[in-house]
């Protein structure tokens, strides 16, 4: 059985015989129809909200920053028709580096970049005082945000690692947050509820929408990709309400059962931009972890063109020898960059990690995986466990989730 897996902008076949297949975990297709109905439907028809048409003011738009497949130039006319007066495009980079010109180009596209005005989220900017969640997280967000009249929020929702899910109030928190905000949050991410397709009980999630309410979110519009990255499905309007209704749409379409653990797992992190570095594939990990045997293999495709993508990331790694060493420490003083080495250690700890990667073969050993070419896929399977060994095969393992029934 021939199998594609999204790698960069292009995609890298690997066969696996249908006797070893346990599952391929893909998403119930559901076709694009026409994108700018979907979205004009959805701005016509807001969930607990005003129109658009009726706010007004000094506006701030936060789009997602280039490391989100979020096809911003698409939805954005539909907004910008419907809102007057000063316009500000903000990207939500959260703690990542900020947006250069030429990045924001990519982005937004020419035309809007010289119709709006428009900048990037920096942990160099002012920031406002929320004051505190109800669990201590400090709330500082970018002034230029906090003081805008009209706060609108365009994003996709799709499984978060330890959000539950992304979109909603993720386009603030952590998307125009300050740095202590987003660590104070984020060191939530040990609870067992902070997990992949979870709202209810979820630390995390529960307070960024805390913090979302706080500094307000006056209009928010989330759309629903498929794996091709068409437009499927769109709400807008209240971000609490938006986020559930596109949760629900996400668990039809990309949680997928099987009935037994296996014994390894192919999987790609869904290509560009999802793997653009090490930092943003890893996650890809985290959703078929939990079905692979203890001491089972996990094969990751992942382009990684700009490398592993975090300093404190590739540092981290050289400090800690083990997931609960770190743990301790995140629980102390929680950096961000360093807590994904908590998931890439503890992933290490229970399989062997594999890549089919651009990046170095030192760097992949320095990650704890250990890099391999695409036609030595089945071989190193087959010689840690054998000829009938069950394998998961996940092409879009960023946004797939796969459970045990």
């Amino acid at each position: 059985m021939e199998i594609a897996f999204p790698y960069g902008e292009k995609e890298i076949p690997i066969d696996i015989p249908e006797k070893n297949v346990l599952v391929v975990a893909k998403a119930k297709g559901k076709k694009a129809g026409n994108e700018n109905e979907i979205i004009e439907n959805a701005l016509e028809n807001p969930l607990h909200s005003r129109k658009l048409e009726q706010l007004h003011g000094r506006t701030v738009i936060v789009v997602d920053d280039k490391t989100r497949p979020l096809p911003v130039k698409k939805i954005l006319p539909h907004v910008l028709e419907r809102v007057a007066g000063e316009v500000t495009i903000m990207f939500a980079t959260g703690t990542h580096a900020p947006m250069n010109e030429r990045d924001a180009e990519q982005v937004l596209g020419k035309e809007i970049m010289e119709t709006c005005e428009w900048m990037s989220h920096s942990q160099d900017a002012r920031f406002v005082n929320y004051g505190m969640t109800r669990l201590g997280t400090p709330l500082f967000f970018n002034a230029a945000y906090a003081d805008a009249e009209v706060k609108i929020t365009v994003g996709d929702i799709e499984y978060h690692y330890f959000a539950g899910y992304g979109g909603g109030r993720k386009s603030v928190l952590p998307g125009v947050a300050s740095e202590s905000t987003v660590q104070a949050n984020h060191k939530r991410m040990f609870h067992e509820n902070s997990r992949f397709g979870t709202l209810e009980g979820n630390p995390v999630h529960e307070d960024m929408e805390e913090g979302a309410e706080k500094v307000g979110i006056d209009f928010c519009l989330n759309v629903v990709m498929n794996s091709a990255h068409e437009i499927v499905d769109a709400h807008a309007g209240d971000h609490r309400t938006v986020l559930r209704e596109g949760a629900k749409l996400i668990d039809e379409m990309y949680r997928v059962s099987v009935a037994e653990q296996a014994d390894a797992a192919v999987i790609a992190a869904d290509g560009h931009p999802h793997d653009i570095n090490l930092y943003q594939a890893m996650k890809a990990i985290q959703t078929v972890i939990d079905v692979v045997k203890r001491d089972g293999t996990i094969i990751l495709l992942a382009e990684c063109r700009d490398g592993h993508g975090s300093e404190k990331f590739y540092n981290a790694m050289e400090t800690y020898d083990t997931s609960n060493e770190i743990k301790r420490d995140l629980m102390d003083n929680f950096v961000m960059g360093k807590h994904k080495v908590y998931y890439m250690l503890k992933a290490a700890e229970k399989v062997k990690l594999y890549a089919i990667t651009d990046m170095e073969d030192e760097m992949a050993s320095h990650f704890k995986m250990e890099k391999i070419g695409k036609d030595e896929v089945l071989d190193t399977i087959y010689r840690r466990h054998g000829e009938n060994a069950r394998i998961i095969a996940s092409p879009h393992a960023t946004t797939t989730l796969v459970c045990r029934e």
